[in-house]
């Protein structure tokens, strides 16, 4: 089996079976953000990092400040390998963005913060990540949404390019758009 096919299968299979014990009405809720948090950890397998002086025992960090519901969601990657190194999930609850770590998801409320730290986050090799069109419209890297009740990305790939990471053409094949 295709690699991308079967990390998508495992994401598939770990929303399935990792529901919350919660009311219904947050079950969906959960549900979908799990999935968005499994989803944003494939595409960090699939992307390259350049060489870092960190220490080998450094984690692989996914910086988040996010509702309780992402955050929790998140909670189902930690852990787990990128790289060679073992996934750390940041919260940080700031007006500014935590630039630092591998991955950086962004808020629909932290627009307003991403535009102030878009010139320092574009040439570090920080990917960006949002749920948000317009936050993905004014730089960020990935987009992830639903799409037609299907959970879709979609990539800057220049933007991805000039930070100085690199993402799997067999990534890229299973995006919705990719922009260049």
């Amino acid at each position: 089996m295709h690699p991308m096919r079967k990390c998508l299968l495992w994401a598939l299979g770990m929303t399935l079976f990792m529901s919350p014990s919660s009311a219904s009405n947050d079950r969906a809720i959960i549900e979908e953000n799990q999935a968005k948090a499994l989803l944003t950890y494939n595409i960090a397998k699939f992307t390259v990092w350049p060489p870092k002086s960190a220490p080998s025992d450094a984690p692989f960090t996914f910086s988040l400040s996010e509702n309780e519901a992402m955050a929790k969601a998140f909670q189902v990657i930690e852990g787990q390998q990128v790289n060679g190194l073992t996934v750390r999930v940041s919260r940080d609850i700031k007006d500014r963005l935590p630039v630092g770590g591998e991955v950086l998801i962004i808020s629909k409320y932290q627009l307003q913060a991403f535009v102030i730290a878009k010139d320092e986050l574009y040439h570090s090799p920080i990917l960006t990540v949002t749920a948000d069109p317009e936050i993905f419209d004014a730089g960020a890297m990935v987009l992830i949404e639903v799409v037609d009740d299907r959970l879709s990305f979609s990539v800057n790939l220049g933007r991805v390019k000039a930070s100085g990471l690199e993402i799997s053409g067999n990534l890229l094949r299973h995006a919705q758009e990719v922009n260049f």
